[in-house]
């Protein structure tokens, strides 16, 4: 099939503007984050937001190299989730649009890039489509603790790190302010609960 009269330009050209808006969305959210003085939650959205970049410029590249330059114009109909409200919130409804990406819309990109002959293509997407399901679980974990105030608070005595100075200490809860150098409790590094993979 030609690449510029298929389905699969259109779901690539869908795809890149969903990761750069995610990529958007999760810069400002790593702002809030920041005004709330939780540096290693603004730490782990920015890195959310480096990823969701580097997916793009692959949907983009795709693009690029498969119509020698690029299309001048895709036209699309497309639905984007533009949800707006607190940090924690937000945590919440952007684990549920990453978790829908990994269990439908990226699945049935690669179904119609498989269908179309574009199996490099696909395979890529359902790639990438993993990597938002460890997204998801990452959001939903900082989302849980921050709800249940449990970001710098635990059951048991847990090993603790201040990302700036790199002072240790086993706590069942976290300082307000390094004892060595005094940054703030946002600094210390957090530890990702159930099977979320931890971001440094």
């Amino acid at each position: 099939m030609d690449f510029r009269n298929s389905e699969t330009l259109k779901n690539l050209t869908r795809a890149f503007a969903a990761e750069c808006q995610d990529g958007a969305k999760y810069q400002y959210m790593a702002d809030m984050a920041t005004q709330q003085k939780l540096s290693q939650v603004s730490t782990i959205l920015k890195q959310l937001a480096t990823n969701e970049m580097a997916h793009g410029k692959v949907f983009y590249d795709y693009i690029g190299s498969a119509c020698e330059g690029g299309v001048d114009m895709v036209e699309i109909k497309a639905t984007y989730p533009m949800q707006h409200s607190n940090l924690v919130e937000m945590l919440k409804i952007k684990a549920e649009n990453e978790q829908r990406q990994f269990d439908s819309v990226y699945p049935n990109f690669a179904k119609v890039a498989r269908k179309e002959g574009f199996d490099d293509i696909a395979t890529k997407i359902e790639q990438i489509a993993k990597i938002e399901a460890c997204h998801a679980k990452v959001l939903s974990s900082l989302y849980q603790m921050l709800k249940n105030s449990t970001l710098y608070s635990f059951d048991e005595a847990s090993k603790l790190k201040c990302m700036n100075c790199g002072h240790e200490d086993t706590l069942k809860k976290g300082w307000k302010k390094c004892p060595i150098c005094g940054f703030d409790q946002g600094y210390i590094k957090i530890t990702l609960t159930g099977d979320a993979e931890q971001i440094e």
